[in-house]
């Protein structure tokens, strides 16, 4: 069988072998140079749950060290994996990210090769789940999370928070538990500590990252980043112990169930014994 310009299907798959083979060799090769000719930057890696301010946190960062705010993943929309052609760019850069990571094998091994020390910023369950279900409908509909169906909006807001907790709610478990169980040197945050003392919170971050900062300067670029579009929302914590119904949140503690003795409480949810 011939494909396009008279090839054969194994001569193609050859090819595209090849063409394979020679990135591969030239992303090593420009790690190599970058390596040998360039200082390695620092990396403020923050994986954060969705809605639980990481926007703001990175804005606040980025004033205060100078730091380029820079996405090591291969696309928003895609499960937000560390992608090595941007890990190699930001080689000699001193970078922020945030990203929604996992720690599969994989991210962990670079975390490992490019001396990544991850931020975990989570938040309480329960008002993600209001602040997530709000995102879909007033800023955009388009998350790595899952697919909004077309009459998302015409459903009624008890439904439109109930598919945030069957479909949504199972990934903020999952990535709460596998950093829970990682072998990796990071630092837990949480949304509420942010918002309670955004100051503390940023000291925090520098201290782990071996920089320091005048507290006025933190304080300074708090209000900043607040003034821009920064997506921090209502920055109030309790919405959804409020909004939520007994079933709602019987329904979220219930996938704890999943992963016995986890400790849960950086959802504010108890752990499964």
């Amino acid at each position: 069988m011939l494909l396009l310009g008279g090839m054969s299907r194994t001569a193609a798959q050859r090819l595209e072998r090849g063409l394979k083979t020679t990135s591969r060799r030239g992303l090593r090769l420009n790690l190599r140079l970058k390596k040998f000719f360039r200082r390695r930057g620092k990396t403020i890696f923050i994986s954060a749950l969705p809605k639980s301010g990481s926007t703001f946190l990175v804005k606040t960062l980025a004033e205060v060290t100078g730091f380029q705010s820079f996405f090591l993943g291969y696309h928003q929309l895609n499960e937000q994996d560390l992608y090595l052609p941007n890990l190699i760019d930001a080689w000699s850069m001193d970078v922020i990210s945030h990203q929604h990571t996992r720690p599969s094998a994989p991210n962990l091994a670079l975390m490992e090769q490019f001396a990544i020390r991850p931020i975990i910023l989570t938040r309480n369950a329960y008002d993600a789940v209001v602040s997530f279900t709000d995102h879909l409908e007033t800023e955009s509909s388009e998350t790595p999370l899952l697919n909004v169906p077309t009459d998302f909006m015409h459903r009624q807001r008890e439904e439109r928070l109930d598919m945030v907790i069957d479909l949504v709610m199972p990934w903020y478990i999952r990535f709460t538990a596998d950093w829970t169980r990682a072998d990796q040197d990071c630092l837990w945050l949480r949304y509420e500590d942010l918002v309670a003392n955004g100051a503390n919170t940023v000291g925090r971050i520098l201290s782990f990252h071996g920089l320091e900062k005048d507290q006025a300067v933190i304080e300074r670029s708090l209000i900043h980043a607040k003034g821009d579009d920064s997506r921090f929302n209502q920055g109030v914590a309790g919405r959804g112990g409020e909004e939520l119904d007994t079933a709602q949140k019987s329904k979220i503690q219930a996938l704890t169930r999943h992963y016995p003795g986890v400790d849960f409480s950086p959802l504010s949810l108890g752990g499964s014994a």
